[in-house]
This record gives C-alpha cells, structure tokens and sequence, in this order.
C-alpha cells in the first residue's frame, strides 16, 4: 500500500495510480511539496537581495569613514604655522588642499552613487529573469500536469465506462470535485506568486530610491563642507593680509613722525647758524667802527715792518670762535641712531648751512683789517 504522505521531493509521475475515489493523495501532496520547494528557492533569492544591500550598505559606511578621515586631516590643515614665514605658503596649501579633497570626495561619492544604483539594477534585472524563468517553468509544469490529467481521464473514463452508470455518475462527479480543487490550488498558487514578486519589485525598487538619496545627500553635505573650509581658509588669509597691512601702515607713520622730528632738530639748527651769522656781521661791524686797528696797518706798511701787521691777524679770531659756538647746537641731530636716510641728510644740510655762514663771515673780516 502507498503510504499516505511522503514528504521527500519526488519527480512527478507522468501515470497517476488508478483509484476508485479520484486522485491519488500522495501524488497531489509531491505535487505540493514541489510546488513549496520553488516558494524556498524563491525565499532563498530575495536573501540574496538582502545580502547584497547589506553589501552596498557597509560600502557607503566605508566611504562615510573616509570622509571622516579627509575632514580629520582638513582640521589638521587649519592649525596656525608656527612661523611667520610659513603663513603664506601654509594657507594657499590649506585651499589647494581643501579644494583637491573636496574634489576627491566628491568623485567618490558619484562613483560610489553609480557603483550602487548599478549594482542595484543587475541584482533586480537578475531576480526578475529569474522570476520570470519560473513563472515560466511553473506555467510548463501545470501544462504538462493538465495534459497528463486530461490523458488519465480520459483512460479513467474508458476503463470505468464499462462498470455501472452509479459508478461512472459518481466518478464524474468526483473529477469534476478534482477539477475544481485544482483550479482553486493552481488560483491560489499564480495568487502566492504574484504577491510575493510584487512585493520583491517593490522592495527592490525601495531599497534603490533609498540608495540614491543617501547618495545624492552624502554628494550634497561633501559640496557643502568643502565650500565651507574653503570660504573659512579664504577669510584668514584676508585677517592676516589685514594685520599686516596695518602694522605696515603702522611702521610707515612711526617712520613719518621720525622724519618731522629730524626735520624740526634740522630747521632749529638753520636758525641757530641764522643766529651765528647775524653775531658774525655784528661783529664785522664793530671791527669795521674801531679807527685804531685800521691806521696800524698803514703806519707798519710806511715804516717797512710785516710783522706787526701780522699781529694784529689774530683779530679775526673772536669772530671764529662765536661762530663755531653758535654751530653747536646742530651736533644733537646725530643722537638718533635710529633715524633713516632723509635723518642722515639732515646733519649734512646742517654742516652745509654751517660753513656757508663762516665761508660768508669770515673771509671779509681779513680783507678789511689788511687794507
């Protein structure tokens, strides 16, 4: 006797097993228990599905990490040089560098985006032909089913036409019994079958959308972080162009007011040469309204002897000695070392103004005592 249930996967037998009730059991239970087994190989394909978003997922935590790592070293960037030399070549390699890695992640994150949408398609182009092939498998299948059925109807019906018109009536309505129950089944099954690849479609199609965004919102926070260090870098290359620039100003007007100084210690010196040369020409005056040092001369010349018209030569030099006193006070001009080029004009101006005074008081008081 054939057991009632055999739940091993056994081929389907092209002759079923004469019965006096309809089918035999056994027969439509294999036919189920195959029927089960593809609903397994079909389970089996959407865990490949998952596997492979899972897959996708840990490449986006992998491109995540590194995006984590090009902003740790983009910090690292923007630490102050510790010299004033480096300042200029340190922040235009900070924007160079931003620059390249916002560039770099960027074209990770596209090739990344495209990997994945990529990899998404030929997984559902995949499950789809599959699907498809045992769709088609499954329509053989029940094909082949229903031409076997019809066949051992049709030798059922011959073998029992020649038993009574009760048995053949009742025979009759046990196929018809058979037929419905299994429209329902095969109903039931293309049901089942429809459902579950609607809802892999439809998970498929979820998990790309969602891939795509996270992409396009990783491109996007990438631009925007990039952008961000960029203008950051740009403003404090623009402060420290700014300090530097008002230090300059700042020597620059230091420098100014040294010059004004100079020039003020330059033009007191002028008027105290001034000053010499009016003593100087008061002087010339007195020695010109003295009747006495002017005849002596003339009475050594008629007499014959030069030497005491040499002695009276020493005259001159009281009017020397207030000049180069008066000239003292343009020695400070050189107490400032720290004076630039036009302070170092400044004595010389001085010294020349100096000797124009005596070169103008001097020589004409000789002239007049020896004439």
């Amino acid at each position: 006797m054939v057991p009632e249930r055999d739940n091993g996967l056994l081929p389907l037998r092209r002759e079923y097993t004469q019965a006096w009730h309809g089918f035999d059991r056994n027969e439509v239970r294999q036919y189920l228990d195959h029927l089960e087994a593809q609903l397994h190989r079909v389970i089996t394909d959407r865990d490949a599905a998952i596997a492979q978003a899972t897959s996708a997922s840990r490449e986006l935590e992998t491109v995540r990490h590194e995006v984590a790592k090009l902003n740790a070293r983009i910090e690292e960037l923007k630490k102050p040089p510790e010299r004033l030399e480096d300042l200029d070549e340190r922040m235009q390699r900070t924007v160079t560098l931003a620059q390249a890695r916002a560039e770099e992640v960027t074209k990770r994150a596209e090739v990344a985006a495209e990997k994945h949408w990529a990899s998404s398609s030929e997984a559902s182009k995949k499950l789809r032909e599959r699907y498809t092939r045992l769709v088609a498998e499954l329509d053989k299948q029940a094909d082949a089913l229903h031409s076997e059925h019809e066949s051992a109807l049709a030798e059922t019906r011959a073998e029992v036409h020649r038993l009574t018109v009760e048995a053949a009536q009742r025979r009759e309505l046990l196929d018809n019994e058979a037929e419905r129950k299994r429209r329902k089944i095969e109903r039931e099954f293309e049901q089942t079958i429809t459902a579950q690849r609607t809802s892999h479609e439809k998970h498929i199609a979820d998990q790309q959308t969602a891939s795509k965004n996270q992409a396009e919102r990783r491109i996007a926070e990438a631009t925007a972080e990039a952008k961000r260090r960029v203008d950051e870098a740009t403003a404090e290359a623009k402060r420290r162009l700014d300090e530097a620039t008002t230090t300059a100003a700042q020597r620059t007007t230091a420098a100014q007011r040294k010059v004004e100084r100079l020039a003020e210690i330059r033009e007191q010196a002028r008027k105290s040469l001034l000053q010499a040369d009016e003593v100087l020409k008061g002087s010339e005056a007195m020695l010109a309204a003295l009747p006495e040092e002017s005849v002596i001369p003339h009475a050594s010349k008629l007499v014959g002897g030069d030497s005491k018209a040499e002695e009276t030569k020493p005259a001159a030099k009281p009017a020397e000695q207030p000049a180069s006193k008066a000239a003292a006070p343009a020695k400070p001009a050189p107490a400032k070392p720290a004076s630039s080029a036009p302070a170092a004009a400044a004595p010389k101006n001085g010294q020349g103004e100096q000797n124009g005074p005596k070169a103008n008081g001097q020589k004409p008081s000789p002239a007049k005592t020896g004439s």
